[in-house]
């Protein structure tokens, strides 16, 4: 669809080239009914072309909307596969897999947004996923989930039989435990936010919230004990 939308932007780039040049051409010229004849066939196809351009447009938006809305609602899913009716996770092996082959489709999906605004929102809803999603599966770091969550045992981790659970596939494991971490080279959005300044906190002890301001301030004379002399 992006080649047949930028053929029909070339084709009216060379349309309009063409009116230009006819009647730049003949400009000098008293205007003759045959100008009008060869400029009129040119004006309908340069209309049938904006027409064409605006129908493809928006079929590349409403294309690009539905991957996205594809794609944040196989993350949700993923995240469901995890959870318990209790709001804990799951170690069933299924629903690992589940999980990690649902993420993996969305990423998928991700990669052929066509809207640079699709390719923003999806960042956005992206990241609070992986938020849900590690405090799930990576709870109280750095201990996490105990190794009898993952398998019985060691020995049965890669090999199982009778009675033994069937322990969580590795490469789901893998998978998910990569697409949690904050990626090398992805800078944080706050990391430029500056620090509550002095006056703030002293408005939070005055008009609140008072315990926030005056654990922010306590705090501050903590680490800065000059500040208490």
């Amino acid at each position: 669809m992006t080649a047949a939308l930028w053929t029909c932007i070339a084709l009216l780039a060379a349309d309009a080239g063409l009116i230009a040049w006819l009647v730049a051409h003949r400009a000098t010229l008293p205007l003759p009914s045959a100008l009008v004849t060869e400029l009129a066939p040119l004006a309908v196809v340069a209309g049938v072309l904006v027409a064409l351009i605006a129908f493809l447009f928006n079929l590349r938006r409403s294309r690009s909307e539905d991957l996205l809305d594809a794609a944040t609602d196989l993350l949700e899913k993923a995240h469901e596969a995890l959870v318990l009716s209790d709001s804990t996770i799951s170690n069933r092996r299924h629903a690992w897999l589940s999980a990690a082959r649902l993420i993996a489709t969305a990423e998928n999906l991700g990669t052929r947004l066509a809207e640079e605004s699709h390719k923003i929102i999806y960042q956005e809803k992206r990241r609070y996923w992986k938020s849900r999603l590690y405090d799930l599966i990576f709870p109280s770091p750095p201990e996490g989930l105990p190794s009898t969550f993952y398998a019985d045992s060691p020995e049965h981790f890669n090999s199982w039989s009778g009675d033994a659970r069937p322990p969580i596939s590795e490469k789901s494991i893998a998978y998910l435990y990569r697409f949690i971490r904050w990626p090398e080279g992805e800078s944080d959005p706050l990391a430029k936010e500056p620090a509550l300044s002095d006056e703030e906190v002293e408005r939070m002890r005055a008009f609140g919230p008072r315990g926030l301001g005056q654990l922010l301030a306590q705090a501050r004379v903590q680490s800065q004990p000059d500040r208490a002399k």
